[in-house]
């Protein structure tokens, strides 16, 4: 039977609401809130009417939170082609729902969206239908309320910095000296009048730093990436040909985040994947927020923190934590890319450990590394 009428219970984390929505493609939505989580209606609302047209959505707040309220809210939808989802809200007001719909008319189903599928709960449980629409990263962070500001999926996918990766740890060694110099503000000289003019002072450095500088510049010139390239007796002198190819070359750890994004796109399970994902929680408050990699599977989101450095402890840790709670809540699976162990090693991967936050550290191995991070995708679908 045809849904007609979608009865959806409003909460912190909307994503089974969203999902059942899309595919189940009612007439008419209603999500029924007890005042606590109102304040996502807005944002559901919106991201639901993005992807259906002519749907008619509407709230119902319910006074108490008992059964008798919830009886009353949906007795004025009681037909058979009304589906009540108890996949949202609150645990106590799935059961009060469930309760409330003894001797309806209405179905009772369940947006299992782990598992791309919708279920009828009748005396036995049955699948009803596939989910063949998928949420996307946007989906799901919007569902929450916070919002998208910009992201670096364009820059990323362009084919000169996917190259350019492939150089860097194709030759990891001496991209590891040369990220060294580029990150050294006493050897790196900018200039305000030509925001892409560089100089590096190369005097005090030594013989192989100079070599491997000299190999890395020469294959940045020779991919359109700077131009006007010198290298003299303590100096080297050159410009950006873009203010994109200063951003991805110059500021640290760019070139771990383009990796990650896409071993992580490359993921079986992967619906969809952002990169440098810049966003805000309430647009009254001024405060952005970044995540390096957000990933889609199944109905959950992938949060990934890259840092290139050994210098991270609890505290990354912890700002990683409130991300990933405030985005999907304890579903989210929660990793932290590095080049180097942490400093304070052991008090780190105990407290990470204790976050269900894993570690990944990339020595160079690309193959190890994607392997990695692909079996920890893998690992947390079961």
């Amino acid at each position: 039977m045809k849904c007609k009428t979608l009865i959806n219970i409003l909460g912190k984390y909307n994503h089974r609401n969203i999902a059942a929505a899309l595919n189940l493609k009612p007439e008419v939505i209603v999500f029924i809130s007890c005042g606590r989580y109102e304040e996502y209606f807005e944002n559901v609302e919106q991201c639901i009417k993005r992807k259906l047209d002519n749907i008619r959505i509407e709230k119902h707040v319910i006074g108490e939170l008992t059964e008798a309220e919830i009886k009353n809210a949906i007795g004025r939808y009681d037909y058979e082609d009304t589906f009540v989802n108890l996949a949202g809200g609150t645990n106590l007001m799935s059961i009060l729902t469930y309760k409330a719909l003894q001797g309806s008319k209405a179905s009772i189903v369940y947006a299992d969206a782990d598992n791309s599928r919708i279920l009828k709960i009748n005396d036995s449980v049955e699948k009803i239908a596939d989910m063949r629409r998928e949420l996307s990263v946007e989906d799901l962070v919007c569902s929450t309320g916070a919002e998208i500001l910009k992201n670096s999926v364009e820059l990323y996918d362009r084919e000169e910095f996917k190259s350019l990766v492939d150089y860097m740890i194709g030759n990891y060694d001496a991209w590891k000296q040369v990220k060294e110099i580029l990150r050294n503000t006493r050897l790196v000289k900018q200039f305000e009048q030509d925001h892409l003019q560089i100089e590096i002072i190369t005097g005090g450095l030594k013989q192989n730093q100079i070599k491997h500088l000299d190999e890395f510049l020469s294959e940045l010139l020779r991919k359109n990436v700077i131009k006007q390239y010198r290298l003299k007796y303590d100096h080297a002198h050159f410009s950006f040909t873009s203010r994109e190819a200063k951003t991805f070359i110059m500021m640290a750890g760019c070139w771990l985040e383009a990796l990650t994004y896409r071993y992580i796109k490359e993921a079986k399970d992967v619906k969809d994947a952002i990169s440098g994902m810049l966003f805000v929680w309430d647009e009254a408050v001024k405060v952005h927020n970044e995540l390096d990699v957000v990933a889609a599977v199944g109905s959950h989101l992938v949060c990934v923190s890259c840092k290139d450095t050994g210098n991270y402890d609890v505290n990354e840790l912890n700002e990683l934590q409130v991300y990933a709670d405030h985005l999907g809540g304890n579903r989210v699976t929660k990793i932290l890319v590095s080049t180097e162990r942490p400093e304070r090693k052991e008090m780190t991967y105990q407290r990470a450990g204790e976050m269900g936050i894993h570690i990944v550290i990339f020595d160079g191995d690309a193959t190890k590394f994607r392997n990695k991070l692909h079996s920890i995708l893998e690992q947390e679908q079961d």
